[in-house]
């Protein structure tokens, strides 16, 4: 009868960390998905990206579940995925043929937008560190544990970025005067 009991528990346990999961999930893809959006310039490694932290995650669950940082936990993953996957696209793009590259009537309306662009051009530290505070809407103690390094070293990435971010978009009013 114990043995009856105990089985019926681990699987009510199974379920509720399947149902806590889906919750998870569903309420933290979206910021996760558009932070690696942010940092990739790209839907389809943003998309992959997103994917590989929620598998690992899920993978982690029963230790992740009960720590105020997992959602943290699971957007840098994604941005680490992120920075593998767009050093293969690297890769790849110096390999192939002029004619292998993407053609013009393939871009994503995403690479349009100004933001997006002007984020890809920042170093990926600093583009991290953005992310994660604005976007990921961390705090910069949080942002300095994620990316290992001291919250000065996250207010002077942020600041570099933000200054680098000014100067593109006075010189992009200057043009358009």
């Amino acid at each position: 009868m114990a043995v009856a009991i105990a089985v019926k528990k681990a699987r009510l346990g199974a379920a509720t960390h399947a149902v806590d999961f889906e919750t998870f999930y569903a309420t933290g893809y979206q910021t996760v998905y558009r932070a690696a959006l942010a940092f990739s310039n790209s839907t389809e490694i943003a998309n992959d990206a997103t994917q590989e932290a929620f598998v690992r995650a899920f993978a982690r669950w029963r230790r992740l579940r009960k720590e105020q940082w997992a959602m943290a936990w699971v957007m840098t993953t994604a941005l680490n995925a992120a920075r593998k996957l767009l050093q293969g696209e690297r890769r790849k793009s110096r390999r192939a043929a002029p004619s292998d590259h993407v053609r013009e009537s393939e871009t994503t309306l995403v690479e349009r937008i100004d933001l997006v662009s002007e984020l890809a051009a920042l170093p990926p530290r600093q583009r991290q560190a953005v992310v994660l505070h604005y976007i990921g809407g961390l705090q910069i103690s949080e942002v300095a544990e994620l990316m290992n390094v001291s919250v000065g070293g996250v207010k002077s990435h942020l600041f570099k970025a933000r200054a680098a971010l000014r100067g593109d978009a006075e010189r992009s009013r200057g043009a358009g005067q």
